[in-house]
């Protein structure tokens, strides 16, 4: 038996070092179903249709699955489709496009999903510029090239017929040449970048729902399309996706025609008003959404994990307590021990064996960013990073958030760095989910994860003096706080009025605290 081709590997989001398949010069083997969800809008669909119609890849690895979400009246299939074509309807009680897109993807048979809006025309070649991405791993998740066009049906039909041949003939572009809004790519990033992905921190924000492709593998491994997001669940599933280990492309030969301005188009500000705190709420990557101080949010950015299984209630305490007090407050403190043994059984206090532990669940139980868990959750996903910190390592008020930056800026799937202190260095480890969801993607069985991390991500060390305290600055920090605390006795007792005010056994207690 031949063996299978093991999944193309690709280093964070290189997308430009792919070379993708010819168009036209290659075998699909691969069913691929095109979901279209849609609410109302018939004569837009029929046109959708018809382009599905005239596709260059082969109809019988080709379904079309139309999400009806409440049309009145109810859609219909128009006499210019592909030949496996239907309509489902939404699941009941849900409505909007996430819930739409959801229930067609579930409703598929296909190995590999291209989602298109019901009001884009697709190019001939759109279907097949998507698959070929397919063959060469699960991983991938690959934009379309849209363009907008000013067009009134009402006013200026199209018959799908006419729109059919023209797509077959290759002369779709004709059919709205005096109508296009611009040529250019319409996502920002791949814009910026002229055509690639290769920005591997902010790659998922391409995401586009109206022509993105996926794996159904990939998208089952992050979860699915949010129903409870009415607008924005595009982005919300690229991020997902990222941190499932998914690589962003942008194919320009995946040709699409919106008809009509999109609504970030027509009502920009609108749509970002509302699609803001959905967004804040789920992406943490989307740093500039989440600039109100302290707040605490539905995912957080970091996982910082401590063992507190066999460690003394101080260094625990000491390193929880300035992960909590940072900077960077979109943080989650996971302690792992066996909190399961602390029972209510009779014990003399100071003598319990459990001492340290018992303290530390009573120092923090009443923290909701705290958790207490007896082993590391298997998931971390869509946590985008997590931090194995060990007992006693203190990072600065701004250590946790200058980790991360540096692990950005050099774009590392892990940074390692130990902290000196009196009993030995304290390991600390940040790794980035996306990276780590890549590597366990590409392993092959037996093959070392941390070398394959390396490979598509990189590991990365550096001196801990930027982000932790060591002994010598938390003594010159304790040092500060005597002095300031001196400072301000000194100018209490100074101020005359206060001075007489007070009684003699109270100043007497601030020269002894002075001293």
């Amino acid at each position: 038996m031949e063996k299978p081709t093991p999944p193309l590997r690709v280093a964070r989001n290189d997308s430009g070092s792919l070379a993708p398949a010819r168009l036209g010069e290659w075998n699909p083997v691969k069913r691929v179903s095109v979901v279209v969800p849609a609410f109302g809008g018939q004569d837009k669909l029929d046109l959708v249709l018809a382009s599905l119609a005239a596709q260059t890849y082969p109809a019988d690895l080709l379904e079309v699955v139309v999400v009806d979400d409440g049309s009145e009246p109810p859609l219909r299939l128009p006499e210019v489709l592909p030949a496996a074509t239907r309509i489902v309807p939404n699941r009941p009680g849900r409505w909007g496009i996430a819930a739409a897109v959801d229930a067609g993807i579930a409703a598929s048979t296909g190995e590999v999903v291209v989602r298109l809006d019901s009001d884009v025309v697709a190019d001939a070649r759109h279907v097949e510029a998507h698959a070929r991405w397919h063959e060469a791993g699960d991983y991938f998740a690959v934009i379309g090239k849209l363009a907008f066009v000013d067009v009134d049906l009402a006013a200026d039909p199209l018959e799908p017929g006419r729109v059919r041949d023209a797509v077959a003939g290759g002369e779709a572009a004709a059919l709205f040449a005096d109508r296009q809004v611009g040529d250019e790519w319409e996502v920002a990033l791949v814009k910026e970048s002229g055509g690639l992905v290769e920005d591997p921190v902010r790659a998922f924000t391409i995401a586009n729902g109206a022509t993105i492709s996926f794996t159904r593998a990939m998208y089952d491994d992050c979860g699915g399309t949010d129903a409870t997001m009415p607008l924005g669940s595009d982005t919300d599933l690229g991020y997902r996706m990222a941190q499932r280990g998914a690589l962003f492309a942008a194919d320009a030969e995946a040709l699409a025609w919106h008809l009509g301005l999109s609504q970030m188009k027509s009502r920009r500000e609108d749509g970002k008003r509302y699609r803001r705190p959905f967004a804040a709420n789920r992406i943490p990557s989307l740093r500039h959404l989440r600039t109100d101080a302290g707040r605490a949010w539905e995912v957080p950015y970091v996982r910082v994990l401590v063992d507190a299984d066999g460690a003394r209630l101080e260094p625990v305490r000491a390193t929880v307590n300035a992960v909590l007090a940072g900077t960077l407050a979109d943080v989650e403190v996971v302690l792992t021990g066996p909190w399961g043994s602390l029972g209510a059984d009779r014990v003399a206090p100071l003598e319990d064996p459990l001492l340290n532990l018992r303290l530390i669940r009573e120092t923090f139980r009443g923290d909701a960013r705290v958790r207490f868990l007896e082993k590391v959750p298997e998931a971390v996903a869509p946590v985008p990073f997590q931090l194995s910190i060990a007992p006693g390592a203190v990072p600065r008020r701004d250590g946790l958030e200058r980790l991360v930056a540096h692990a950005d800026e050099h774009r590392l799937g892990r940074l390692e760095t130990a902290v000196p202190s009196r009993v030995g260095p304290l390991r600390v480890r940040l790794d980035r989910t996306a990276a780590l969801a890549r590597a366990e993607r590409l392993r092959e069985p037996g093959e070392d994860l941390d070398a394959v991390l390396e490979a598509v991500w990189g590991i990365g060390s550096a001196e801990p003096g930027l982000w932790f305290l060591n002994d010598e600055s938390k003594a010159d920090a304790h040092r500060r706080e005597i002095e300031e605390l001196k400072a301000a006795l000194a100018r209490l007792e100074g101020a005359a009025p206060v001075r007489r005010s007070l009684p003699r056994r109270v100043l007497g207690r601030l020269r002894r605290l002075r001293g």
